[in-house]
Parts: structure tokens; sequence; C-alpha cells
């Protein structure tokens, strides 16, 4: 399996650092393996098969990657099983991750994730997005959504996380016209991405102005 994961992370659609250490692979696959024991109990993703969640999930994740910087405040919202911040903490082990989940099971799972992969500077919080306490509010470079379903809630939901200058970043179908404007959010790029099957899709990033 671990030739694999360093197979898919080469794939030229992620445009990652050809460069991988031991250490990014043997986290990938601790990850996988993990999710793959906790989906016998609750569920965290459809798929079952660890190299299906890998070419899926895992790599759908690390698409994300275009618009964060390695040092970068990121808060996750509606994390489930971790998709896309965990992936992204494995190849950014600078950034700082906050993985927000309202399911207290799933949020357990993240919490032996963080654990068990020794990933410091990351943070699991157990509440809905309306809910995330007012000190939150202007303190991340990025804030990421993944799974969603109507990109204005993500924009208001989100956007009061974001720090003046920072970005909030959404993947949407290339089908739907993106929204330009949303209160202090201007979108101010639409990059095609492609999946491991060769499924377009597009990220939206969206900056929040200074005023």
């Amino acid at each position: 399996m671990q030739g694999t994961i360093l197979h898919i992370l080469r794939d030229p659609k992620l445009t990652l650092d050809s460069e991988l250490s031991s250490l990014v692979e043997s986290r990938i696959q601790l990850y996988l393996d993990l999710l793959v024991k906790w989906n016998k109990k609750i569920n965290l993703t459809a798929e079952k098969d660890p190299d299906i969640i890998l070419k899926r999930h895992v790599f759908d994740s690390l698409q994300y990657s275009r618009a964060l910087k390695p040092g970068f405040r990121v808060m996750d919202i509606g994390s489930g099983a971790g998709f896309p911040g965990i992936p992204l903490k494995i190849i950014f082990p600078e950034m700082a991750l906050v993985l927000v989940e309202s399911q207290r099971k799933r949020c357990s799972f993240m919490e032996t994730v963080v654990r068990e992969l020794g990933l410091d500077q990351t943070e699991v919080i157990n509440v809905r997005a309306e809910d995330i306490p007012a000190e939150r509010e202007s303190q991340f470079d990025a804030v990421i959504f993944r799974a969603v379903s109507d990109l204005k809630q993500c924009l208001t939901l989100g956007g009061r996380f974001v720090a003046p200058g920072g970005r909030l970043i959404v993947k949407k179908p290339p089908d739907e016209i993106p929204i330009q404007q949303e209160s202090n959010l201007s979108l101010k790029d639409d990059i095609s991405i492609t999946s491991y099957q060769g499924l377009v899709s597009s990220l939206l990033i969206y900056e929040k102005c200074f005023t």
C-alpha cells in the first residue's frame, strides 16, 4: 500500500513537491489504517477500502494545497473524518489547524488520529459552525470547506473566522456559477482541479477585504 501512496502523491494533477518525506507516507498509511478500523464501528465514509479512500478522499483533500501556504492558520469546517484538513496537515506540518465537527463520534476519531500521528498545533472542536465561539473570529489565514451543498451558506458561516486579507476556500462543481461577492468576501480565483478519476471541479478562493 505504501508504494501506492507515493505514486498517488506524485500524480501531476496534485502539483505537490516530488521530494515527499517517508514521514508523510507513513502518516497517511496510519491515517488510512485508523479510518478503516473506525469505519467498522461508526460511519465515517461510504467507502471501506483504503485504496479507494486514498484515491478519492485523500487525493481530493490535497487539491486544496494549491490555495494554502505551509505556515497558515487554517480552520476546516465540517471535517467529518478529517477531510480535507488532516491530509493537508500531514503535508504541511507547520500549519496550525482547527478541525470543526458537530458529531461527537467523528470528533473522537479525529482526536485519535491527531494523537496517533503526532500532529502538533492541531485542535478538534465538537461544535456546530453556527456556535463556534466569537473569540475565534478573524483569526485564520484560511477557512476551508469540502462536502458542502450551499455556497452562500459557506460564505456566511465561514467568513467571520477569516482574518483580513485571508481566504475562504470551497470546492464546487464546474457548472455552478460562483458568487462573486458576499459581504466582505470577494472571489479572487477559480482554479480548475481534476480528481484522480479525471472528474473536473472548481476550487473557489475568496479573499476577505481589510475594511
